[in-house]
């Protein structure tokens, strides 16, 4: 008897399983839009072909499709408060015929608010990621 009922809960589980497994329902939730969109793919392109650091890669948090952020860099100043610096890197346009627009930003945080510290902008995305890793060096060095 306790064979049967052992036999009837292995089955009972394996179905279950099956059901959370099948390929029906999708336990995360992709946007076909954004996968095609072919802005997003040059984003994700340029990201990976320019940026070689892979401490910075494995850093960078994806704000939107189109803008990353790098880190939290905790630096004193001289009045004896400290101010979270952080940078972003987005593509701002990428039209049908390839212009593409960059912009770099480093912000600066403190109690207060949230300040622009500077920002730049680029037509060219190697150049854009390349400005974007050397401001999060200095950032690092300083």
């Amino acid at each position: 008897m306790g064979k049967v009922l052992l036999n009837q809960f292995k089955a009972k589980l394996a179905k279950k399983m099956q059901q959370k497994q099948d390929l029906g329902e999708l336990s995360i939730k992709i946007d076909v839009d954004d996968i095609s969109n072919k802005r997003n793919q040059f984003f994700v392109a340029c990201l990976s072909n320019h940026l070689s650091d892979e401490r910075i890669q494995s850093s960078l948090i994806k704000i939107n499709p189109y803008t990353v952020k790098f880190g939290s860099f905790l630096k004193s100043n001289g009045y004896g408060t400290s101010s979270i610096f952080h940078v972003t890197l987005s593509l701002i346009n990428f039209d049908k015929n390839d212009n593409e627009t960059w912009e770099c930003i480093i912000y600066e945080c403190d109690d207060i608010s949230e300040n622009e510290v500077e920002s730049k902008s680029f037509d060219n995305g190697k150049i854009a990621v390349e400005y974007f890793v050397n401001q999060i060096l200095k950032l690092h060095k300083k």
